[in-house]
Parts: structure tokens; sequence; C-alpha cells
């Protein structure tokens, strides 16, 4: 199996040299490098990364990244969600989550591997903290224009545990066209265009 290239965005030196540390002590990971702002751009234009890692403090780099072409899979790090650019977080492209204070080498390996599979992984402990964070709250008007259907509403409760179309289809018994069809309709009713901003904005409708 082809290994993994892994892209560290963090600006704190001891979480960036344990995390590298943890990096190349997994099976499957090739090259692991630390960028700062400065070099992301030209790093990213490479094409040579499988993952990009970045901190919480850094995530709102990418925002200006987000239509200049493909992104590796990105996986954000942190516990503790800046209070700032807070409204910006469901619109910031994310594959998935790490939490710091769970990070070891068996977590960091299980998010990777999840997120390049396809799921969402994202632990509930950050999912709330990012609502707490986000200064944009929906109105009561607001949640009752939201109507989902059963199987929308089965669909967006596994997408909130991080499955992938493929294993809400299995879990649903439908095929992954008609999971697909349903992860479609539910970013559509939600607004949003990213599993991420889904799971995000129905947390705060009390959807989920």
């Amino acid at each position: 199996m082809k290994s993994r290239n892994v892209l560290i965005l963090v600006g704190g030196e001891v979480v960036r040299t344990g995390l590298e540390a943890l990096l190349l002590r997994l099976p499957r990971i090739g090259e692991v490098r630390a960028c700062g702002q400065d070099t992301l751009c030209s790093e990213l234009a490479t094409g040579s990364w499988d993952v990009l890692i970045v901190a919480f403090e850094q995530w709102r780099m990418l925002g200006a990244h987000a239509d200049s072409g493909p992104l590796p899979v990105v996986l954000v790090l942190g516990d503790e969600v800046p209070d700032q650019h807070g409204d910006l977080y469901a619109s910031l492209p994310a594959d998935g989550f790490i939490s710091l204070a769970d990070l070891s080498q068996q977590s960091l390996e299980d998010v990777i591997t999840r997120a390049m599979a396809g799921e969402m992984p994202m632990p509930a402990s950050l999912a709330r903290r990012l609502l707490a964070a986000n200064p944009t709250r929906i109105t009561g008007g607001d949640v009752r224009t939201v109507s989902l259907t059963p199987r929308e509403t089965e669909t967006l409760s596994l997408l909130a545990n991080g499955l992938s179309n493929k294993q809400i289809a299995r879990a649903m018994s439908i095929s992954s066209h008609g999971a697909k069809r349903l992860v479609g309709s539910l970013l559509l009713k939600l607004g949003v265009n990213n599993r991420t901003a889904a799971v995000i904005t129905a947390l705060k409708a009390g959807l989920v």
C-alpha cells in the first residue's frame, strides 16, 4: 500500500515536535514535514501531500486555499477552540478532527485511517466546543424551516458519527448511490456545502 505523506501546520514547537515523532512511528507513513504560513502555498502546490494536519489557530489560513485547487485530507488538531473567527469554521475545509488531549499513536492512526477512507472523525467534545466558539446561532424560526424526512434524520445521525457514504449505505441497507443522494439532500436543506458544516449546523439546530 502507498505510503502517506503528511504536512504539518502547527504553531507550537512542543506539540509540533511530538506530533512529528508520533507520525513517524505509524505504519505506512512516508515523509513528514512541518511548514509555516509563508511556505504553505508552495508546499500545497507540489501536490505531494496526502494529509495536512493543522492546529485550530492556523486553520483559518486554509480559507484562502479553498478555491485554489484540491487540498489533501485536512485534519484539525486541538481542543481549545479560539473565540475569534468562530463564524468561519463551518466554511473551512476539514475532513476530520484530532483531540489533542487524547492524542496517542493509536488515536492518531485511527483518525488518519478513517479520514483517508472517507469518514469524518470528530469527537463529540470538539463538536460542542466548535458550537460554543461560534457566535452565530440559529433562531427558533430558522430551526422550524429545516424539515427532514425520517430517512434524512437517520442519515444525519450516521453522518454525525463520522460514517462515510459507503458505511451509511450499509447501515441503512441501501445502495451507495442512495446514501449519496440522501447526504446531498441534507446539505441542500441545511444550506451548507460540506459534511463538517452539516454536522455543526445540525447540532446548532438541535437536529442531532
